[in-house]
């Protein structure tokens, strides 16, 4: 696989976006957000994404320039409609509107529709703890569409992996982030996994007879297969609730809607809910407690296989200093898929490190 400095991926993102006509400082927030997720071990949702995040303008699914617009505000509440931009720039206006409403408030809640893929929710909860003083919970649905996940007991589509994420600040290096999906894989990992031409994880998709398999093509092939509700099989029942939970949350309250046989548009809608610390306690005596818990979470012996205990978001704080140092891997498929739209688009291609 080649790899690539960070900055040269953002710099070719960058230049994909502008070249069909996303503004620059929209494209380069969108590119620094997939490389981002590279450098913190994420590559489902990194440069792999730059063809279809490409796509999505050309096909008129994204609308670069779109504004955030603010449908309805009532106490700490403010619903948005992001018309239909690219999701991670909906997704930061959202972010940073809830952050300024929560300044003379215990918290804020910020409601997106109009939304489109927002990729990886971990950047906007730690947009958010990057604040000493806040914590953010930030979950999503598919905006009423992008069905993937079988129920527990099910066995076709019926919701999305729809994500939860939590960014709370510590007084570390990095802040504890947990981003999680609720189903035993993500559409991400599986375009990974087609890509190397390597098997899904046991126990984590059945194809269109709901029959297990690790055949990445049996998810996509008709009849389409599913992915599996996190904790399946003994416990699928906790993944499909915690879905069930965040489809209502995101998509009843957003009024985008909850996961449907025929929706209207696929993306994303959002539910992001801050609190401010200093309503419930004096700052420093929190801080005070989070460090007391991580040290006494980390002085457990380890198990054999593992070296330490590792908390949300900080495994991902280490491959970043790593990665940022010796670059950035792409895998074949998603480089000879970006080089052919570079040629289309007379974009330049950087040079391997």
């Amino acid at each position: 696989m080649p790899r690539f400095s960070a900055a040269d991926l953002r710099r070719l993102g960058q230049d994909l976006f502008t070249c069909v006509g996303v503004p620059s400082d929209e494209a380069a927030l969108v590119a620094d957000h997939m490389v981002e997720s590279g450098l913190l071990g994420h590559d489902s949702h990194s440069v792999l994404r730059f063809p279809q995040y490409t796509d999505m303008v050309r096909s008129g699914k994204v609308v670069p320039g779109a504004s955030l617009e603010i449908l309805r505000e009532h106490d700490s509440v403010v619903q948005v409609n992001g018309n239909w931009n690219y999701g991670p720039v909906t997704a930061t206006r959202a972010t940073e509107l809830a952050i300024e409403r929560v300044k003379d408030r215990a918290m804020s809640i910020v409601t997106v529709r109009g939304c489109n893929h927002v990729a990886r929710l971990g950047r906007f909860v730690h947009m958010v703890a990057e604040h000493e003083h806040l914590i953010g919970l930030m979950c999503a649905n598919g905006h009423g569409a992008d069905l993937a996940v079988a129920p527990f007991g099910g066995r076709e589509r019926r919701l999305p992996t729809n994500p939860i994420a939590f960014g709370i600040p510590t007084r570390r290096d990095w802040p504890i982030v947990l981003d999680m999906t609720t189903s035993m894989t993500s559409g991400g990992a599986l375009r990974e996994y087609r890509n190397r031409n390597e098997p899904a994880p046991e126990g984590s998709v059945v194809d269109g007879h709901g029959r297990l398999t690790t055949n990445v093509e049996d998810y996509y092939n008709e009849p389409l297969g599913a992915m599996l509700p996190l904790g399946f099989p003994l416990v699928g029942h906790k993944g499909t609730g915690l879905a069930i939970v965040i489809d209502i949350l995101a998509g009843a309250l957003s009024g985008a809607g909850c996961s449907k046989a025929d929706p209207p548009e696929s993306g994303n809608a959002l539910f992001l809910a801050i609190l401010d610390i200093r309503a419930f306690r004096e700052l420093d005596d929190f801080h005070a407690e989070v460090d007391q818990f991580i040290d006494f979470l980390k002085s457990s012996e380890p198990m054999e296989g593992f070296s330490q205990v590792m908390l949300p978001g900080e495994n991902s704080h280490r491959i970043r200093t790593e990665r940022e140092q010796h670059g950035l891997d792409v895998d074949d498929t998603a480089w000879e898929q970006i080089t052919t739209m570079a040629g289309e688009l007379g974009v330049e291609l950087p040079i391997p490190v």
